[in-house]
């Protein structure tokens, strides 16, 4: 089933094409891998699909429902949730503390104010639930430290935290790995498969295909803005990734 689609998304800046009709299907429950050489276009994609860049046509579909050019505050509403290649923790605040600040805001301020037994009892299934997080993520232990003290694979590991405790349906993510040493990068990839097998889709960006190609789903290669290969299933990705385009694009990087 389809969660997630673009169609013929076209984005220029100065008069130079970054996405020249780019259309992709990211399926419930799967892990959707977007791959090319350095200014393909890649980070100009998930950048319109998460509403931080307007597109000039086209258009990006969630649960059918069309979300081109929404603001990101909205898109996020709809349960979509971006991570970055370089994570930005309240560096001040305890690594529960991110988490918590992740959630979404209800905007009953004034409910809770007439109810405080009620939002209190949130507040305590909420940071209830960070913990348990946390727990998933093998970061329960430093609950209290304050986040600039985390190495950064662990601080990669809190950004997939802090999108967790919003509840995501699907989970953008740009270079989760970058600059993470193989072991924990490994382990980052085992956590995102358990995640989607609890129902969480993925759509990633990543340059370390010798780490994250073992874990995809699905893949598209995009080069000069558009997409020039596409396979789903192990065996057709091994067909693309074998496909003489492809090849070229790489060697040529």
């Amino acid at each position: 089933m389809i969660l997630l689609e673009t169609k013929n998304l076209c984005k220029s800046f100065d008069g130079v094409k970054a996405l020249d009709n780019v259309s992709i299907e990211v399926e419930r429950n799967k892990l959707t891998l977007v791959m090319g050489p350095n200014g393909s276009g890649k980070s100009t994609l998930i950048n319109a699909i998460s509403g931080f860049i307007k597109v000039d046509s086209g258009r990006v579909l969630f649960e059918n429902r069309d979300i081109t050019n929404r603001e990101p505050h909205e898109i996020y509403n709809y349960g979509i949730v971006r991570t970055f290649q370089n994570p930005e923790p309240l560096k001040s605040m305890t690594v529960l503390e991110n988490v918590l600040i992740g959630r979404k805001h209800s905007g009953e301020e004034i409910t809770n104010a007439l109810f405080p037994s009620r939002w209190m009892k949130e507040e305590e299934e909420l940071v209830e639930r960070a913990f348990k997080i946390l727990e998933f993520l093998k970061l329960d232990h430093r609950w209290d430290h304050p986040s600039k003290s985390l190495s950064g694979g662990q601080m990669k590991l809190l950004e997939i935290g802090r999108a967790l405790i919003t509840d995501p349906k699907l989970i953008i993510m740009d270079e989760p790995i970058a600059g993470v040493a193989p072991g924990l990068a490994h382990n980052i990839f085992s956590h995102v498969v358990e995640l989607k097998n609890r129902g969480i889709s993925f759509l990633i960006v990543e340059h370390r295909l010798d780490i994250v190609l073992k874990y995809v789903d699905n893949l598209y290669v995009m080069f000069n803005g558009s997409v020039i290969a596409h396979g789903k299933g192990r065996d057709e990705i091994e067909k693309v990734l074998k496909d003489p385009k492809v090849t070229e694009v790489y060697i040529g990087d």
